[in-house]
């Protein structure tokens, strides 16, 4: 089965390379929309929030976060209180910067692998500037609708951590992470530059995944927002229409998040230790939750 699970992958990365070659001006097109995306939007709304999560969590805020609410936090979510910086990064600075926080967190000792496994069923989403500018004011012309579909997003994210968290069985608190050594301004330096190679990460990603969505739709036509949004969510968000079903569809895909962002979630945590078998689950029932609760909101909501 691994053999053949090779092979197909072999064989689909030639079929891309011969994709890449036959259509050379559509990849050269999605790169430079790609990187365009990357310096208009990505890059100015990700990188502070790469550089001020790395600097707090470096210099113990989480730390103190997690004396205050570690009991609470562990009797909801089975994970030490050090986790809510991710959960409150995650919510304010957008995909991927809470499982970057997460993996940092278990990287400094703050937690174990298995409690930043749980975090990330709960603590990577799509923040309110992505919420309300792109998909409120730019789809739907109403900030207001952008409002309500960030809340929607932040109550599936937490019901989503509440009932996979429970699952399995607990495991014991990480010790506390040892102290920093390191001066103030050298953390400061390493947090604005491992911010820069993490955005490097996540652009490639961003620009892949928009070459491989125009070289589909070469051959198989324009992709729905639905499936769009499957692969790289702003591409699927920016192709709704107003109205109750766009509403809806909106609400699940900011849950899914796209597979663009599930690979800039897999680099983020890669060397970290944690499980990431929990999150493509998290998101799939995040997307469904908040697919529902939009149903159900949007005719009390929309006009």
């Amino acid at each position: 089965m691994a053999m053949r699970g090779r092979w197909l992958w072999a064989l689909a990365a030639a079929g891309l390379a011969v994709g890449l070659l036959v259509q050379a001006q559509t990849a050269a097109d999605a790169v430079r929309e790609g990187i365009d995306l990357c310096l208009r939007a990505v890059i100015p709304s990700l990188f502070p929030f790469f550089a001020v999560s790395s600097l707090l969590v470096s210099l113990g805020a989480a730390d103190g976060a997690g004396r205050v609410l570690a009991r609470p936090f562990r009797r909801l979510f089975r994970c030490g209180g050090a986790g809510c910086a991710a959960l409150l990064l995650g919510l304010i600075g957008g995909y991927p910067v809470g499982a970057r926080t997460a993996a940092a967190l278990v990287r400094q000792g703050a937690l174990t692998p298995q409690e930043g496994g749980r975090l990330l069923t709960f603590c990577n989403n799509a923040g309110p500037a992505f919420a309300v500018g792109v998909a409120g004011v730019t789809v739907f012309s109403s900030g207001r609708i952008g409002v309500y579909l960030y809340l929607i997003h932040v109550t599936a994210a937490l019901a989503a951590g509440l009932l996979l968290c429970r699952r399995g069985s607990p495991s014991a608190a990480a010790p506390p992470p040892a102290p920093v050594r390191t001066g103030l301004a050298q953390q400061f330096l390493s947090a604005v530059t491992d911010a820069a190679a993490a955005m490097g990460r996540v652009c490639a990603f961003v620009v892949f995944f928009l070459v491989l969505l125009h070289l589909a739709e070469t051959a198989t036509g324009p992709w729905s927002a639905p499936a769009a949004g499957f692969m790289e969510l702003t591409n699927g968000i920016l192709r709704l229409t107003p109205g109750r079903r766009g509403f809806v569809t909106a609400a699940a895909l900011l849950g899914w998040g796209g597979l663009s962002v599930h690979c800039q979630t897999a680099a983020m945590t890669a060397g970290s230790g944690i499980p990431m078998g929990r999150y493509l689950p998290a998101k799939a029932v995040q997307a469904a939750l908040s697919a529902g609760l939009a149903w159900l909101a949007a005719p009390h909501l929309l006009p």
